[in-house]
């Protein structure tokens, strides 16, 4: 069956160009954090040196997404992360080989079993800053403030030493602001992290609750053939004419490699965070995005009309509602900004298609696959195959005028 003829079948149950991503933009100077470490860990009676660390941007704004962790406790031992806002060294106590690194005033996190076995290293525990955070909102330093320096030490339970305890060396960051401190790309919205219910009953099942837990950028619209042309050289749409329609005619490894090109075109001139790329969005993140906090079937309400996207409407015996891709952006976004997630053209997503599983997730996506998902419906869609949850999908190769995609700028994943 050819992806015309899915499409088809799934449509009535039987068919402005950013000027950041065609040409050269202005190099960004993105916040990292400048994590760094200081201080000497103590050593424990089982020679472990217990080390910290940090995985992910700092920011003042994010709500989850920066992880502090501990590595080489000695197992089977209680530990924490204790933070200040000034660096500071002292001995822990007399005789003791560790050093207290971070200044009172304190506040640490609730204690957490290391793991591991009694007697080795192997001990671990992670904190993760920002949703700790959020949790608690009248935090040591709340409000947090963009450039505000943060430090961070691990203390663990130690029978030799002073006080039964033990610590790490120090980690010391700065806030960023937003996404990393970028500014967000013309064309582009922000997504901040967040948790929601995946998938509707009756359709997607089992819902189940999923986080994303790494701030995003995601396209306010489908990729332009515009667009398309200006990275790729070519425009392979069936739908000519128009350069602020969506492209189409383009497979799964068709957006990839436009995805992978306007990566190193964008590296190239310094414009991508560390540890981001361009690429499609996890079927997550595109569901998430999609609703913008909206539990309804589309995120217009309990009914999609032609007022508010391109679609094939069998209500009313008004069916087409235009009969062929429109220009993007002609109808009101989404609450958080983002247009034609509901109709014009279906979208490609990074995942292949798989059952969902029973339990709560965080980041998932799906590998190994034959087939890759599709979401959103497009012009030849019944309002069904609009809704937010419903998914579907094709081979990688396959190609028609019915699906395009849209980009995130987010975190490096590996279909």
């Amino acid at each position: 069956m050819s992806l015309w003829t899915l499409a088809r079948s799934l449509s009535r149950g039987c068919f402005a160009a950013l000027s950041c991503l065609a040409g050269p933009a202005l190099a960004q100077q993105c916040c990292t954090g400048n994590l760094t470490t200081y201080c000497t860990a103590g050593t424990s009676v089982q020679g472990c040196l217990p080390q910290i660390s940090g995985n992910g941007v700092p920011s003042a704004d994010a709500t989850s997404g920066f992880l502090i962790s501990l590595a080489e406790l000695p197992g089977r031992r209680f530990a924490t992360v204790l933070y200040s806002f000034d660096p500071f060294s002292q001995p822990w106590a007399s005789g003791s080989s560790s050093f207290l690194c971070v200044a009172p005033p304190l506040q640490r996190d609730r204690l957490r079993w290391s793991g591991g076995r009694s007697g080795a290293c192997d001990g671990t525990g992670s904190w993760d800053f920002h949703h700790w955070r959020s949790a608690n909102p009248f935090s040591l330093g709340a409000p947090f403030l963009a450039g505000s320096t943060v430090c961070a030490q691990g203390w663990y339970r130690d029978p030799s030493e002073f006080g039964e305890t033990n610590l790490t060396n120090a980690l010391r960051f700065e806030l960023c602001s937003g996404l990393g401190g970028c500014a967000t790309p013309p064309g582009f919205v922000a997504i901040q992290p967040g948790t929601f219910q995946m998938g509707e009953a009756g359709l997607a099942e089992p819902v189940h609750p999923v986080t994303i837990t790494q701030s995003y950028w995601m396209g306010a619209t489908e990729v332009t053939q515009a667009q398309y042309a200006a990275v790729m050289g070519f425009n392979p749409s069936h739908f000519q004419g128009q350069p602020s329609r969506p492209v189409e005619m383009v497979s799964w490894n068709d957006a990839r490699t436009y995805c992978a090109t306007l990566t190193a075109q964008q590296a190239s001139v310094g414009t991508l965070p560390a540890g981001y790329e361009y690429r499609l969005p996890t079927e997550a993140e595109w569901e998430y995005a999609c609703r913008a906090g909206s539990s309804s079937p589309w995120n217009v309400g309990n009914l999609l009309s032609c007022g508010d996207a391109n679609f094939y409407n069998n209500n009313f015996n008004i069916y087409y509602c235009v009969g062929a891709t429109s220009t993007v952006g002609s109808y009101a976004p989404n609450a958080w900004g983002l247009f034609d997630m509901h109709g014009n053209v279906w979208e490609w997503c990074l995942d292949s298609y798989g059952a969902y599983p029973p339990g709560g997730e965080s980041d998932p996506l799906a590998t190994g696959g034959v087939t890759r998902v599709f979401r959103g419906g497009g012009w030849q869609s019944e309002a069904t195959y609009c809704r937010s949850a419903f998914r579907t999908s094709a081979l990688p190769d396959a190609a028609d005028g019915l699906i395009g995609f849209r980009v995130v700028l987010g975190p490096i994943r590996a279909p």
